[in-house]
C-alpha cells in the first residue's frame, strides 16, 4: 500500500487478519488498486474510463483515511 510507512503496513496486516471490519476496507483497497493498474496499461482512456479512474481514487483515498485512523487508535489504545 503506498499511502502507509512500514509500520502501518504491518499493522494493516495484523488487523487484516483479526479485523473482520478492517480486512473488508483493506481488501477492498486493494482490489481497487487491481484496477487502477489495469487502466494504467491502456494506452488512452474514454472520458468514461477517466471518470472512473477518479472515482475509483476518491474511494482509495476514503478507504486508506479510514484504515490509517484506525491504525492510529490501535498504536495510541
Amino acid at each position: 500500500m503506498q499511502f502507509l510507512d512500514e509500520a502501518e503496513k504491518k499493522m494493516a496486516e495484523s488487523l487484516a487478519a483479526g479485523d473482520e471490519h478492517f480486512k473488508k476496507i483493506y481488501n477492498e483497497h486493494m482490489e481497487i488498486e487491481k484496477m487502477l493498474n489495469k487502466y494504467s496499461t491502456k494506452p488512452f482512456l474514454t472520458p468514461d474510463e477517466q471518470k472512473a479512474i477518479k472515482e475509483l481514487k476518491l474511494k482509495k483515498l476514503n478507504g486508506n483515511d479510514i484504515m490509517k485512523k484506525i491504525i492510529k487508535e490501535k498504536i495510541a489504545g
